[in-house]
């Protein structure tokens, strides 16, 4: 067979067999294209109603619109019949009344203009097969009705799939004479800004996905990626409500979907230009650099974000201890502090609360913040490390050395600060405490190094909340106990650690057996009585006696 020598697009008439697959034919498809159809020719109202003959239950939708002058169209797929007006606005592709392929179906239309009433009945088989479907004249007013047969699944949950139907649609519904519920897709909206053809709503209000539907077209809502900007304290989304966008499509046959062309794509620009406009409008912001340059881009015009930042709180080992937030503060004279580690930043929180100096003044480091000019301008805790004297010789403990000095005191211990940015300093503070741990290279925080400026530079309750901040953390092996617990046992180790270290073995000892009977057997005390006890290596003397008893004696 010779090539041809040019081809043309056509469809094949063996595609009308497949029709039933077109669409997935639930009932809420159905009304769906059934009341676009009717919106679409102009009704003013859209009546659904059961009615019940012959033991069966059928739905009728009734219309006020223009009707249909010729019903050839009906089994016409791609051919819609529409006018160029609606044809050219909402591009119907002929395919609405295909949602009914595969059931027994009545149609009555009168058109409003020059034309008579015709009725028609389409068989199950009628839709795939090509046979003749004899049209009958009838008296019917302008306007189309529709009646299809509904199964008891259907019956049951019309009411339901009525509601939804007509939620946002633009047309009034009823269902068995009862005006159903409408309301606007954008309720709710911070800011409704119409352009273009469309409404735009902006939101801050929780948060959407992509899978949730965030685009109405007529009554339709479908899922759509649409813009969305995140500040420091706001999230912005946008919904969208088609009012007369004729490059704004829906992917056919089944209209899920919108269709990714140069239109869509304006209208994401759009909505992201809008939403920069709304958050211009209340004066002020905390905008990432790059979204505050992407809005000047777009020609939004904004000022820097609002010099705010949160104040600095030291690491802790272990993450699900939390670090409670200090809240804003403003950034005139703020100084950020970079990472440094747990063991460093929490003694050295320490030592600058004890020293006091900078109160207030430490900041978290927010990278988004870069490029301001404000935050440019902020110095910075680049460096820090702990200068340690011992025995006449000279240590240093930083995020790159580790000393390895016994745990106790020495002749001096500072902790310097390195300031870099518009005046850069040194800054040295005198430090009561500094505890050398690593867990990537000490078994545990028992192998921890606690260097003190003197023995009374710290007390044993803050001690243990140093090691707890700076060593503790939770095992997260499927076969380990509770963190509760284990941070229990971690609490109790680190007090008879502490108070060894700073008041001696006889003080540990009894810290540990107080932490013991506290955790084991304190509970079992009864309400206004004590427990007296003598604790020997052979025998244990235990008396219980009243509470004022005892403190009497």
């Amino acid at each position: 067979m010779p090539l041809p020598t040019v081809i043309h697009s056509q469809v094949d008439p063996a595609a009308i067999t497949k029709v039933t697959r077109l669409f997935n034919n639930t009932l809420v498809d159905t009304l769906a294209e059934l009341i676009q159809n009717s919106r679409r020719a102009g009704a003013t109202v859209i009546d659904l109603d059961v009615a019940e003959a012959d033991g069966q239950s059928w739905l009728v939708i009734a219309d006020d619109g223009a009707g249909i002058a010729d019903p050839a169209v009906i089994l016409a797929l791609g051919r819609s019949g529409w006018d160029d007006n609606i044809a050219r606005r909402e591009d119907p592709a002929g395919m609405g009344v295909f949602s009914l392929a595969g059931r027994h179906v009545e149609i009555r239309s009168c058109p409003r203009g020059p034309g008579e009433g015709w009725a028609i009945t389409i068989g199950p088989d009628h839709w795939e097969s090509g046979a003749p479907i004899a049209v009958a004249p009838c008296d019917h007013g302008f306007g189309t009705a529709i009646r299809l047969l509904l199964d008891d699944d259907c019956t049951r949950n019309l009411e339901a799939v009525a509601s939804g139907a007509a939620r946002y649609c633009p047309t009034p519904i009823r269902f068995n004479g009862v005006p159903l519920t409408q309301a606007d897709w954008l309720a709710g909206a911070d800011v409704v800004e119409e352009v273009d053809g469309v409404r735009i709503g902006l939101f801050t209000d929780g948060r959407t996905t992509p899978h949730q539907p965030r685009i109405n077209f007529h009554g339709l809502t479908v899922p759509c990626v649409l813009p969305s900007v995140d500040e420091k304290d706001r999230h912005w989304w946008a919904r969208v409500d088609i009012v007369d966008a004729p490059a704004l499509q829906l992917v056919l046959p089944a209209r899920k979907e919108m269709v990714e062309n140069a239109a869509l794509e304006a209208l994401r620009n759009r909505v992201l230009k809008t939403i920069y406009r709304h958050i211009a409008s209340l004066g002020s912001h905390r905008l990432s650099h790059a979204q505050w340059t992407e809005a000047a881009q777009l020609g939004v015009d904004l000022p820097e974000a609002t010099p705010l930042l949160r104040a600095w709180i030291p690491a802790t080992a272990d993450q699900n201890s939390g670090r409670e937030s200090q809240g804003l503060i403003p950034a005139d004279n703020l100084m950020l502090v970079d990472d440094f580690g747990p063991p460093l930043e929490q003694c050295a929180a320490f030592a600058l609360a004890r020293d006091g100096r900078l109160r207030g003044r430490l900041a978290d480091p927010d990278t988004a913040m870069a490029g301001y000019s404000w935050y440019d301008a902020l110095q910075r805790i680049a460096a820090l490390r702990f200068e340690i004297e011992r025995d006449g010789r000279a240590h240093v403990f930083d995020c790159t050395e580790l000393p390895g000095l016994e745990s106790g005191p020495v002749e001096r211990l500072d902790l310097v600060l390195e300031i870099t940015g518009p005046q850069p300093e040194t800054i040295t503070v005198p430090a009561p405490v500094v505890i050398e741990y690593d867990d990537g290279l000490f078994w545990t925080f028992e192998d921890a190094n606690i260097l003190l400026g003197s023995r009374d530079a710290v007390s044993p309750e803050e001690l243990v909340d140093l090691l707890e901040a700076a060593c503790f953390c939770a095992s997260d092996d499927r076969d380990a106990d509770s963190w509760e617990t284990q941070n229990d046992r971690f609490l109790l180790d680190a007090r008879e650690m502490a108070t060894r270290l700073l008041l001696g073995d006889d003080a540990a000892l009894v810290e540990r057996l107080r932490a013991i009977i506290a955790y084991r057997a304190q509970w079992f005390v009864p309400e206004g009585r004590q427990f007296s006890a003598v604790i020997g290596r052979d025998a244990i003397a235990i008396e219980l006696q009243p509470t004022n008893q005892v403190a009497a004696s």
